[in-house]
């Protein structure tokens, strides 16, 4: 059985090929890659369940969006930008937890501004975001850390053993960053190891799944879909977002609040 590796190597080749023909046949595919015409099926279909590229009889299309691609920046650079947006969404969504809440909170800047956020509130956060063992934090706050791989790009712990972990604990509410929100393709992350993460959280969550985004991440679409809008119960965003986009997400079910 081929390893996850190799899986995800050949995967994000057959995205490269796409882009680069337009559309391309199975049979193509298999030459190119040289696999069994029934593992490039399978792969499409995960990639196509993932919304990374359209289906047609016989092969497969890129995904034909307008939506601006995003790809992967650095933490760092990522806590330098549209600062005054983030504060205020992360302190209207420290209005949303209440005291002993559990939480499952991913890696990014603006879930890092959340939880510097949070006063006087008795809270357990469990996160693969290993920049929050440095950041200020009310003491009233447990913090649990994730393990697994480092990746220092995003300052975020990935990989099986944090999903394991993940599985074992229920929270009551889940505190998403994104790198992209889309209406067709949903919340997309620029790292497959990241998706998987934000995945396991959704899965494992009681209560309302809420995304922290400034406008700067809307109709925009990264490598990955971590969900679909239908996980989504409320989106904390600033004033900047679309008020068309808004009403869309309203439309779908979605809670917007506005920062």
């Amino acid at each position: 059985m081929a390893s996850g590796s190799i899986v995800y190597d050949r995967q994000m080749r057959i995205l490269d090929i796409l882009r680069q023909r337009g559309e391309a046949r199975v049979e193509e595919l298999s030459g190119d890659l040289d696999v069994s015409q029934v593992t490039v099926r399978r792969d499409l279909d995960f990639l196509f369940r993932k919304g990374l590229l359209l289906r047609k009889h016989g092969g497969a299309a890129p995904l034909s969006t307008q939506a601006e691609i995003v790809p992967e920046r650095r933490l760092s650079d990522k806590g330098i930008t549209n600062i005054a947006e983030k504060k205020r969404i992360a302190e209207r969504a420290a209005q949303l937890v209440g005291d002993e809440d559990i939480l499952f909170m991913n890696s990014g800047s603006t879930t890092l501004f959340f939880l510097r956020a949070l006063a006087r509130k008795k809270l357990r956060i469990i996160t693969n975001n290993a920049a929050a063992i440095g950041a200020e934090r009310d003491p009233l706050i447990e913090l649990m850390i994730l393990g697994g791989e480092y990746r220092d790009q995003s300052q975020s712990l990935v990989g099986e053993f944090a999903l394991n972990t993940i599985r074992d604990i229920y929270s009551s509410t889940t505190i998403l960053g994104t790198n992209g929100l889309s209406l067709e393709q949903g919340l997309t992350t620029s790292v497959y190891q990241e998706c998987s993460v934000n995945q396991a959280m959704i899965r494992n969550t009681h209560g309302k799944v809420i995304v922290l985004a400034d406008y700067s991440k809307m109709g925009k679409v990264s490598n990955f879909v971590s969900s679909p809008l239908s996980s989504v119960q409320t989106l904390v965003t600033d004033d900047k977002c679309p008020e068309d986009f808004r009403r869309s997400l309203g439309e779908q079910g979605i809670e917007v609040i506005i920062a």
